[in-house]
């Protein structure tokens, strides 16, 4: 029935978001509608101890996988119907051109869910092995997502660390201090916990190494922050970072089926479900802030390019200069180029909101990845039970 629901949902949402396309701005929505329902699809059916089939016809059935779609079976299904799904909005976004791919992407939705469906559908009847390709395959590009993710932690630390700073009140610079001491204490207090949960046991070289490392690293650049050597060094910044390096380190180190190395390893695993929740929690809202961030500028992750920095000078250098009259400028939509036919938008606009189409379905593609790596924890442990 669950299942069944979220098909439904899936339907009314391609429903309302039909052709007609939404605003640039809002597209991201049902996109990210579909991914919660996919993982909630994946959390249900990874709980599911039943087999796969259909009842075609009395007692005629169609039976898709049987048990090898059941527990970390069933979420490599789930989530390599949305690493296609947003792998193939990728490419179509990268190779139609810019106007059309604008259009693509915040429109078209009705018939986007129809394709997910069986998609999704068809994943069920894939033998496992191709499954287990797929897993590798997700654990590789995990990786590169957990980069861009602390990138966007980094760049929200920052931000919050200027709002902090441009208070210019005392109040708020004790704030950015109490703040910045609360993080590293607690990250401390976590590494000594974890030295005692995965070394204990036995020899456990790697696990001591990584822990020393993660404990020892933040010393280095969090003595370069406090001092002149980084132009932009900021305590707050590398408390933060540090916190996040704790955080990913408990989860890797958890996730070693190693029983002696790891005093995490039980019968249940029912225990999980706080640390899935939380890393569920960081993808949505990496994802979010990315990919809405990147709607606004490239400069807001990635730093200014060298034509919105000439932009900038030139919005400056001309705010004193009266408007022009000059007739040929009046159809290059306020000195933003060309405005192509029928969107109101320049080219060079445009062509903005493609690349942002581009990474916004790239991030999507490289989250399910992550995603199913995630639910399963990395695939390396006994099957966990997730408590929803």
């Amino acid at each position: 029935m669950g299942c069944c629901g979220l098909c439904c949902a899936l339907c009314c949402c391609g429903a309302i978001c039909d052709k007609a396309n939404v605003k640039t701005e809002y597209a991201r929505v049902p996109y990210a509608g579909l991914f919660f329902l996919s993982i909630l699809l994946a959390v249900i059916l990874r709980n599911n101890q039943t087999s796969f089939g259909f009842a075609l016809f009395g007692d005629i059935e169609l039976e898709a996988c049987g048990s090898d779609c059941q527990s970390d079976q069933a979420v490599f299904r789930v989530c390599l119907a949305m690493t296609l799904f947003f792998a193939a909005n990728f490419l179509a976004v990268v190779a139609l051109p810019a106007s059309a791919a604008v259009d693509f992407h915040s429109g078209y939705f009705g018939w986007k869910f129809l394709v997910f469906i069986p998609l999704l559908v068809g994943m069920f009847f894939i033998e496992q092995d191709r499954m287990d390709e797929f897993a590798m395959a997700a654990r590789v590009f995990s990786i590169l997502f957990l980069v861009i993710q602390a990138v966007a932690i980094i760049d929200t630390a920052y931000r919050v660390h200027y709002w902090m700073v441009d208070k210019e009140q005392a109040g708020w610079d004790i704030a950015n201090l109490s703040v910045s001491t609360a993080l590293y204490v607690a990250s401390i207090i976590s590494i000594g916990f974890m030295f005692s949960w995965f070394t204990e046991g036995g020899p456990c070289h790697v696990q001591k190494f990584i822990l020393s490392t993660v404990l020892l690293i933040p010393i280095f650049y969090t003595a370069f922050a406090i001092t002149s050597v980084v132009e932009h060094g900021s305590l707050f910044v590398s408390a933060t970072i540090t916190a996040y390096g704790v955080y990913v380190t408990f989860g890797a180190l958890s996730s070693d089926p190693s029983e002696t190395c790891n005093s995490f390893i039980d019968s249940s695993r029912s225990a999980d479900t706080w640390e899935i929740v939380l890393g569920i929690a960081f993808v949505a809202i990496s994802i979010t802030y990315i990919a809405y961030n990147m709607g606004e500028s490239s400069s807001n992750i990635f730093g200014k390019q060298g034509d919105e920095e000439e932009d900038e000078k030139n919005a400056v250098a001309g705010a004193s200069v009266p408007d022009s009259k000059d007739p040929e400028s009046e159809g290059d939509n306020g000195g933003g180029g060309v405005v192509a036919k029928g969107t109101g938008l320049s080219d060079e606009e445009l062509d903005k909101q493609k690349i942002n189409a581009v990474i916004f379905h790239l991030l999507m593609t490289l989250a399910s990845m992550y995603t199913c790596m995630l639910l399963t924890r990395w695939t390396s442990l006994v099957p966990v039970v997730i408590i929803v």
